[in-house]
């Protein structure tokens, strides 16, 4: 086979992979993840539902598959905006994550790290708000998705949101000058943690939502948006205070490594 011909092919497989992740997406937005059947996904596609298994093992690899997408998505569009929101402030643009402190030159004087924390918390909110069915597939993420998927696909999805968040970490750290070097990706971590908890708390069943209707249970009628807000407000701002090195997370033994080294299962 030429190699033409081998790379149209590859490129016509990963087309029909992206149907399947689109068409996957689209039904999750419709219709409750426990029912959602492969069957249904390979109607949605017009594919043999035997197809679909060439492609992903699982329906939990699938979704994991969907989860990447939408995830790199958001983090894309996150960056987007910290950078202009960092420009604003007169810093040069963040083509990389930055220098250590010692090596930067003068810059612009910072925002108050209070107002930095309130506009930082403000943009993730409204963004991740903004994102409700990708937010409803994060909270099964962990608990579902996964619990049934081989070794290659999870590698692949983790080294996938490693990437991302390490650069957001970097301009997480721009935004906010009081982090010392490092401290983002983690900061991203336990705000994910924030989200997960407060989109259960906010997606509560039927019953639960009738009695949260009455007058006198206001209290746990909650606002997803705004609580994320006011949450993330209060953690960025005491960052600064907070042990939230990468060694919290066992970053350094990530960090130094190579991507093969990365992929090399642990003996």
């Amino acid at each position: 086979m030429s190699s033409t011909r081998r790379a149209r092919k590859e490129e016509q497989k990963e087309e029909r992979r992206q149907i399947i992740i689109d068409a996957a997406w689209q039904l999750f937005q419709e219709t409750p993840y426990p029912e959602v059947t492969m069957a249904q996904v390979a109607e949605r596609t017009k594919l043999a539902k035997g197809t679909l298994y060439l492609y992903f093992t699982t329906k939990e690899e699938l979704f994991l598959a969907v989860v990447e997408q939408e995830l790199t998505k958001w983090f894309e569009d996150v960056n987007l905006h910290l950078l202009a929101l960092d420009a604003s402030r007169g810093n040069a643009p963040a083509a990389r994550p930055r220098p250590s402190r010692a090596r930067r030159g003068p810059a612009a004087a910072p925002a108050p790290a209070k107002d930095a924390a309130a506009d930082v918390a403000v943009l993730l909110a409204t963004s991740l708000a903004a994102r409700s069915a990708m937010t409803r597939l994060l909270t099964i993420l962990h608990s579902v998705l996964e619990q049934n998927v081989g070794y290659e696909a999870a590698l692949r999805f983790k080294l996938s949101l490693l990437t991302n968040v390490e650069r957001t970490g970097a301009l997480l750290e721009r935004c906010l000058p009081s982090l010392a070097p490092g401290q983002g990706g983690p900061l991203l971590i336990r705000m994910y943690a924030l989200v997960i908890g407060m989109r259960q708390v906010c997606d509560p069943s039927d019953v639960i939502r009738d009695i949260r209707s009455r007058p006198d249970m206001a209290l746990f009628r909650i606002d997803f948006g705004e609580e994320l807000r006011t949450s993330f407000a209060v953690l960025l701002g005491a960052a600064s205070a907070l042990p939230l090195g990468p060694e919290r997370l066992g970053a350094p033994a990530l960090r130094g490594m190579s991507p093969v080294e990365r992929r090399r299962p642990e003996t």
